[in-house]
């Protein structure tokens, strides 16, 4: 039986680790740009893969500064599930808040929280009861908490599981056959020219199948 497909979007505030976890996940690191690398913070959206034993996650990292609130809400326009991460050291910060506020917008009700970090603390139980209150009026309030550490890899099979368990929740989705591609990304590749990514809704596109871009409107 083929894997039934999703989309997991990151959440959270700067340097409370989003990126290294998806790494720690996927093996891939999502910052690609030589500005982020250097920086050492997400900029634009980043993305990876990660398969389940039923599932097939494309994950979308986003970054969590402040001034790229706008590409963070790209996103997470469509997802399925939210993987809120909190750092163990921080705890609740403005940008988890507004992160938070953004998902309940767009109606996200399913998901995890990554507990990063947790290596630096002794006992998560504080930070945990924390979070528990911030979401509590939240459509998020009872996801699982997961305490993990991209350093040494605590808590990273568990969060695969929950991941797992909230995928088993979603509904399925209907293939209307109406595909429509909502581009949040464009780039080029040397030797391969330019790309689009985005993500996809109503149906399924097949290689070789005609295609038209709004705006302007051409068929490719």
């Amino acid at each position: 039986m083929e894997p039934r497909h999703a989309i997991l979007a990151t959440a959270g505030h700067i340097d409370h680790g989003k990126s290294a976890l998806v790494n720690a996940l996927t093996g891939n690191d999502p910052d690609r740009l030589p500005e982020e690398k250097q920086r050492g913070i997400t900029i634009d959206l980043g993305f990876a893969h990660l398969e389940l034993p039923e599932h097939s996650l494309g994950i979308v990292d986003v970054p969590g500064h402040q001034d790229f609130v706008k590409n963070m809400v790209a996103g997470v326009g469509a997802v399925d599930l939210a993987l809120l991460v909190v750092a163990a050291d921080d705890g609740w910060m403005p940008q988890t808040e507004e992160h938070l506020q953004i998902l309940t917008y767009l109606g996200a009700s399913r998901g995890v929280v990554a507990l990063t970090k947790a290596d630096l603390i002794e006992d998560p139980t504080e930070r945990i009861e924390e979070i528990r209150k911030q979401l509590a009026n939240s459509p998020l309030a009872e996801i699982p908490i997961i305490p993990t550490s991209a350093h040494n890899g605590e808590g990273l099979e568990e969060l695969k599981e929950a991941l797992a368990l909230a995928a088993q929740s979603m509904p399925v989705h209907t293939d209307c056959g109406q595909p429509r591609l909502a581009v949040d990304r464009v780039f080029s590749l040397q030797g391969i020219g330019t790309i689009a990514t985005g993500t996809l809704t109503g149906g399924t596109i097949k290689q070789g199948q005609s295609i038209e871009a709004y705006p302007p409107g051409k068929t490719s």
